[in-house]
């Protein structure tokens, strides 16, 4: 679990009364129960509509939640014990998302800033055109 999510649900444990080891996570905020899937479904759907966002099924975010990891380089064993998958054959569905240690290093080589060697300015080509420097400003 990452920091940040750790943090939040920290918060958020807080703030409910419902805190025994036993109890939800995300329990019905009077009675402690599920919440109701049909309410929770339309409450997303008008969600998604209020942001004018396109209609994505609510259990597709779980789908997105595996592919990002997949993508970010989690481990498959990681990534299917956060998924709850009982056969790593489920989780591989996300291993086509999964870069290899090689493809990782040549996207992050091909989408980092070009090095600067020490002294040097902006790199040729990358300075912003103002116009300023040859007086002709708008021409």
């Amino acid at each position: 679990m990452t920091d940040r999510v750790a943090g939040e649900l920290e918060r958020h444990f807080k703030r409910t009364a419902f805190d025994a080891d036993e109890d939800l996570v995300f329990p019905h905020p009077r009675t402690g129960g599920p919440l109701d899937a049909s309410r929770l479904r339309r409450r997303y759907k008008a969600v998604l509509a209020a942001a004018a966002l396109r209609p994505v099924r609510f259990h597709d975010l779980r789908h997105t939640f595996g592919t990002h990891c997949a993508a970010a380089g989690v481990p498959m064993r990681t990534l299917q014990e956060w998924m709850g998958h009982r056969d790593i054959k489920t989780t591989l569905i996300y291993a086509d998302y999964a870069p290899s240690a090689q493809e990782k290093a040549m996207v992050e080589s091909a989408f980092s800033p070009p090095a600067l060697d020490e002294g040097e300015g902006e790199p040729e080509g990358r300075r912003e055109e103002t116009g300023s420097e040859s007086g002709d400003a708008g021409a």
